[in-house]
């Protein structure tokens, strides 16, 4: 039902304002305008050291110092090839005991040796040429007495090769056991002498060093007495294909493990390798070096770095950076009281952010240089 009143209807009627925008905007315009001039003052009334702030000139001290040209890679000692040495119980004989020894851990290990005495009787070492695969007796015949034949000549006791197991071979083999301070066993007839080949070890290449031997009174349940090591150590690195011309065969190498330090020249190297993120994660080759084994310093897994090239002299040195370039000429700037004055130089080598340089007037060790 429309109101009936007049004025109500007036006051419920929009009234318009086209004045409101115009008004605004002279108002943000006037803001605007009062903080340029503001900050306008400010700026003026700044004291202008404050404003600005003075570029330091940076400097470095011209050493005397030894910038290597060397190349390192690092490496890892693996430890050599090792045999096992076991005793086998004779005829009658109920079990294995080291009665004692005649060689300890580091002794070297060669034909004619003595091991060890086991359950009382010896443990000698033989070529390993010599077959053995059985026991020989009076009158025998076969590759294995020719063997034995000529080890025993080669060890210093008269034995002609006849391939017979005759008295010549007999007497030889009786001495050898002398001088080894036990007697030979025994054969078919109480004039005779037999070989028992269980009484004998062989060390694959006839030459090794002892690196590990069970104690006199060990009872031997597996039978082995010793581990002989037969190949030396090696030092073995990595080197990706572009350092690889750096380390072939022959060339001089330093080998460092921490304090200890070895000069060596490189034995051989390897073909490609990829990279094994277990073993070692670079491709490229392995170099190889040779280490005797127990070199101090250098045991089995010992890491290690090795390095190609001659060390370098101690020569003026300055940082990288601060060699500049003008025109195809290197020079540096050295300061002298409140300048700098231009200085050419040479640069002989560089390494690790230094540069070498050979001497020249104008510079000395001491001076200050400056950097960008």
């Amino acid at each position: 039902m429309p109101s009936s009143d007049p004025a109500l209807g007036a006051a419920m009627r929009r009234v318009p304002r086209w004045w409101l925008l115009p008004t605004i905007a002279v108002v943000v315009l006037g803001g605007l305008v009062g903080a340029y001039w503001a900050g306008a003052v400010t700026a003026a009334g700044a004291d202008p050291e404050q404003a600005t702030t003075a570029a330091v000139p940076v400097s470095a001290t011209v050493e005397r110092r030894a910038v290597a040209k060397q190349l390192v890679i690092p490496g890892k000692v693996v430890a050599g090839a090792q045999t096992v040495v076991s005793a086998s119980a004779t005829p009658g004989v109920d079990r294995l005991v080291v009665t004692s020894l005649a060689k300890a851990v580091g002794d070297d290990v060669t034909p004619g040796d003595l091991l060890a005495v086991v359950s009382g009787r010896p443990l000698l070492v033989l070529q390993s040429r010599v077959p053995l695969y059985r026991d020989i007796n009076d009158g025998d015949k076969g590759p294995d007495v020719v063997g034995l034949q000529a080890a025993l000549a080669a060890l210093g006791y008269a034995c002609p090769s006849t391939g017979t197991f005759d008295a010549a071979t007999q007497r030889a083999l009786s001495k050898f056991y002398a001088a080894a301070r036990s007697t030979a066993p025994t054969g078919d007839s109480p004039s005779s002498v037999a070989f028992h080949w269980r009484e004998f070890v062989q060390i694959p290449g006839d030459k090794g060093k002892i690196s590990s031997i069970s104690e006199s009174g060990t009872i031997l349940d597996d039978g082995i007495v010793a581990r002989v090591t037969i190949a030396d150590d090696t030092i073995v690195a990595r080197a990706d294909l572009l350092q690889a011309d750096s380390f072939a065969p022959g060339t001089p190498v330093t080998v460092r493990a921490g304090s200890a330090a070895l000069e060596v020249k490189v034995a051989q190297v390897s073909g490609f390798k990829d990279g094994d993120p277990n073993q070692n994660p670079v491709p490229g080759k392995d170099i190889v070096l040779p280490v005797s084994s127990g070199t101090a310093g250098f045991a089995a897994n010992q890491s290690v770095t090795v390095t190609a090239g001659p060390p370098a002299a101690e020569s003026l040195a300055v940082p990288l950076i601060a060699i500049r370039q003008e025109a195809g000429k290197a020079y540096v700037e050295v300061e002298s009281g409140a300048v700098f004055r231009r200085v050419d130089i040479k640069v002989t080598a560089q390494s690790e952010g230094w540069a070498a340089l050979a001497d020249v007037e104008g510079l000395s060790p001491g001076d200050r240089v400056r950097l960008p």
